[in-house]
């Protein structure tokens, strides 16, 4: 076994010198380092040498992501250790805290989780833009740098990739981990848990072997409890996404999420098959329900004034620079450590739709838009030839009023990555003829759903919002 703690002092392929242990578990360990005259971190794991490589790939996709709401990770590599055995090393940006050291001694105040959960929000929302999922929201892995609040960066993970084995697991996961099943969806679980935990220094009480709720602490503050009780179903189609958790957190109405309809189990079945595990009799899956509902829900309505002063706070509060954590502790807790994907490089060909639908315009004024221009994903015939049946993918576009796409997301990822990560890709560069109110053009978003078959690709359009 590995005895993390008797390295300080040596230097990690003559560039990285180990100045501070700083703390682990048994499969991990962090030490305090430098690169380049700077503070950083270096995280240590064991694996094994089939799986080395893999993780190796991973870190490296993780270095390529450039947000500021996500730690940076600077390096990686391979060191012999005391045993002979290879152990895997990622440097990244040293965080001067985290959260988890501030609610071992009080809460955070209602300000001071707003402050939490914008950045967290966004950083999520660029993660599963992107086809990638945290997969280990919890109080130690939300970090401040400075003056900035950043999630770990070492355990991003594949949406919809299932893991062969999730650990032992942690009191932030969400129900559907256990099955190795890791979706956007699951990092809302997480961090609804960390959210009620940083406000009431304790997590909901729940009984894991149930289909139920989590029953939550009654001292949870407005907005704050209605969040928490979205991002904490127990079915992962009824849990609120990043955007309806903004829209809640900035005073805006969140529509309900309506309730599956037969036509719409039917349609879903047919693609996908339900889960012997997951299902009793006809019902379908979590995650196939999760699907049904984003397709019915209709996002983004017409924001108005109310939204408007939401974005000048929400700047105001970029701009001011104001510190999350108020106390500083000298041992940082590491990040857990899960894995990341490799990126898969997308080859998309424009492609002109002959059958595009027109704009319509009804009497009162209201022209509801249309699709300009489709891009469907140009997928070899090798990897068409993987297919049986139908590859659904589902992405959700935001359409700004040039008609340009503003921002793209995986709705519904399917069976693979690799398919998911080609549609998502192609959504990006649609064009739109906007839908314009008394004249005028206003931001709509629509619900792009591809049907990848081995002779071909199809994109099934839908405008949700706005509803005229």
């Amino acid at each position: 076994m590995t005895n993390w703690q008797q390295w300080e002092g040596r230097v990690i392929q003559g560039r990285f010198p180990l100045r501070l242990y700083l703390g682990g578990s048994e499969q991990s360990a962090v030490y305090l380092t430098e690169i380049k005259g700077s503070n950083a971190a270096i995280k240590f794991i064991r694996s094994d040498a089939t799986q080395a490589q893999v993780q190796l790939s991973r870190w490296e996709l993780a270095s390529k992501l450039s947000h500021p709401h996500l730690i940076r990770i600077l390096d990686t590599g391979r060191w012999r250790g005391d045993d002979e055995r290879d152990i895997l090393f990622a440097v990244m940006e040293h965080a001067d805290e985290n959260l988890a050291e501030v609610l071992r001694s009080r809460r955070l105040t209602p300000v001071e989780a707003s402050e939490m959960l914008i950045p967290a929000l966004d950083a999520l929302n660029h993660l599963h833009g992107n086809g990638l999922v945290h997969g280990n929201i919890k109080p130690a892995n939300i970090m401040a740098v400075g003056d900035e609040l950043k999630l770990s960066s070492d355990g991003i993970r594949p949406m919809g990739e299932s893991e062969a084995s999730t650990e032992k697991g942690n009191a932030y996961d969400a129900p559907e981990n256990a099955r190795g099943a890791i979706s956007p969806s699951s990092d809302i679980w997480s961090l609804g848990m960390t959210l009620v935990e940083a406000l009431t220094n304790r997590l909901p009480a729940w009984d894991r072997t149930k289909e139920d709720d989590p029953e939550l602490p009654e001292n949870i503050p407005h907005p704050f409890d209605d969040i928490a009780k979205h991002c904490l179903s127990w079915d992962p189609g009824r849990r609120w996404s990043t955007t309806e958790i903004k829209k809640c957190l900035h005073g805006a109405p969140v529509a309900a999420k309506g309730d599956v309809v037969k036509q719409e189990m039917s349609a879903v079945a047919e693609v996908h098959e339900i889960p012997a595990s997951a299902a009793q009799g006809s019902a379908p899956s979590p995650e196939t329900r999760e699907a049904i509902v984003e397709r019915l829900g209709a996002t983004w309505k017409q924001r108005g004034v109310r939204a408007a002063a939401a974005v000048i706070i929400t700047l105001v509060m970029i701009a001011a620079g104001v510190r999350l954590f108020q106390h500083r502790s000298q041992t940082p807790q590491p990040a857990a450590t899960t894995s990341v994907r490799q990126n898969t490089e997308s080859l998309v060909q424009p492609t002109l739709n002959d059958s595009l639908r027109t704009s319509t315009t009804n009497p009162g004024g209201v022209d509801r838009g249309a699709v300009n221009h489709e891009v469907l994903p140009d997928v070899p015939q090798k990897a068409r030839d993987t297919i049986s049946g139908t590859v659904n993918v589902k992405v959700k576009v935001a359409v700004d009023t040039s008609g340009a796409v503003s921002h793209a997301a995986l709705v519904f990822a399917g069976p693979s990555g690799y398919f998911a990560n080609q549609a998502l890709q192609a959504a990006r560069k649609w064009t739109f003829t906007p839908p314009k109110a008394d004249g005028k053009a206003v931001p709509s978003e629509w619900s792009l759903r591809f049907e990848f078959k081995r002779n071909g690709t199809k994109a099934v359009p839908q405008r949700t919002s706005p509803s005229f």
